[in-house]
């Protein structure tokens, strides 16, 4: 199931409640349910309570409203929370409110995520929402929705939230303001399992939905753009196996971040501190992508995560990331070259395709082990899944170059 589903069966233009029936904009339910995103199964509300909770508080606050309510589905990913909130748009004048619930932070047994211990477990929750709910107020789809993703944070109704965001960042003029944060440990003194909630609202006007162009492609970064692109990676990877906010508190104090929504392919690279480039056990993790389809720090992003799974090693582990030296590596769009002797060790980082078989070795590869040219292909062959001589006889050959960023450069 994916997109946002449709509250009732067709027909149904109210809902009942103890303080009286709550009416439908019918029309505006009608006209969604024609959109894919939104036409999901109605048994998706069978477990589901939210909207009905919702209700109650509703008629007390607008009791002559009339609602569209919407349940989203747990596998809306951010190009689908872009859709819906694109097809919700026109829906949307000065009299619209737009009111989306849900819990934050679960924690504890029950909710089999402990990744917190007392003493300062509640500072400690209060701290991650307090970053992750500044982010939403601050109207940063990403700076919302990749921390609450590569942390696990146990945010229950993070697709409506995405959904919000993105309506927020391209259809409204105004700002936000977290107004609260607590957890249901502060208020009863007891830990054993604790919810978070955050309220946050925003202030302004809804426009007509902007038509953002294509992001460009990455020039050259200043040592400050890459410094930030590792300091990104490097939060990532503590909110990925630490579960804490630095990935939210990175996207609140970067600098640079306009720069790196310039569209580039990005790899991560961890090495072991103190073992020399080019020695034995240096690497221990490297991933990333190649084709430049993406802005630069979604590409960080996703790097820094497959990173710590690289299948060639044992999965990445907390209690190592302080003896690991983070690098990253910003490639140009790649160009396809006639054959080997137009790529230049050392310049270039070369992709090999042949058949199913491809392999790519960045542009310091060569030069940190001591190959030549051929040495160097011979290498990328067996990489490939192919025999060393492999690269002879019809393979194609693409080449890129990278400007590389790291915590000891």
């Amino acid at each position: 199931m994916q997109g946002l589903f449709a509250p009732l069966p067709k027909g149904v233009d109210a809902f009942s409640t103890p303080l009286g029936d709550v009416r439908l904009d019918s029309a505006a339910v009608e006209r969604l349910r024609k959109i894919s995103d939104f036409n999901g199964p109605s048994a998706a509300h069978g477990p589901e309570h939210s909207l009905e909770v919702e209700l109650p508080f509703l008629q007390v606050i607008a009791p002559q409203a009339e609602v569209i309510p919407i349940l989203v589905g747990n596998e809306t990913d951010t190009e689908v929370a872009k859709r819906m909130a694109k097809a919700l748009a026109p829906l949307l004048n000065e009299a619209t409110a737009v009111v989306v619930s849900s819990d934050f932070t679960h924690h504890g047994d029950r909710y089999r995520w402990t990744p917190f211990s007392e003493p300062d477990l509640g500072a400690k929750l209060l701290h991650l929402r307090e970053v992750t709910a500044g982010r939403l107020a601050a109207i940063d789809p990403d700076g919302f929705t990749y921390p609450v993703e590569v942390s696990g944070d146990t945010v229950c109704g993070v697709r409506p939230l995405m959904v919000l965001a993105q309506l927020l960042a391209n259809a409204f003029d105004g700002s936000g303001e977290v107004l609260e944060v607590t957890t249901s440990g502060h208020r009863i003194k007891s830990w054993d399992l604790s919810v978070t909630y955050a309220a946050v609202a925003f202030y302004g006007s809804w426009t007509t939905w902007k038509q953002p162009g294509l992001a460009p492609l990455l020039g050259e970064l200043s040592p400050r753009q890459g410094a930030e692109t590792v300091a990104l990676a490097r939060a990532t990877l503590e909110s990925l196996l630490m579960h804490n906010g630095s990935l939210a508190e990175w996207y609140a104090a970067a600098s640079e971040r306009e720069a790196l929504r310039a569209r580039a392919g990005a790899f991560v690279t961890l090495n072991h501190k103190g073992v020399k480039p080019g020695s034995p056990g240096r690497l221990r993790a490297c991933m990333g992508l190649i084709e430049a389809g993406q802005p630069l720090n979604d590409a960080v992003v996703l790097a820094a995560v497959w990173a710590s799974q690289d299948p060639r090693f044992p999965r990445l582990e907390a209690r190592e990331l302080d003896d690991l030296d983070v690098e990253v590596s910003v490639l140009s769009p790649p160009r396809r070259v006639s054959g080997p002797k137009a790529i230049e060790v050392g310049k270039h980082g070369v992709i090999l395709e042949k058949g199913s078989h491809r392999a790519v070795f960045l542009p310091h590869v060569a030069t940190e082990q001591g190959w030549d040219r051929r040495t160097m292909l011979e290498h990328l062959a067996r990489k490939a899944g192919l025999p060393s001589n492999g690269w002879r006889q019809g393979a194609l050959f693409s080449v890129f170059t990278a400007q590389i960023f790291g915590e000891h450069h």
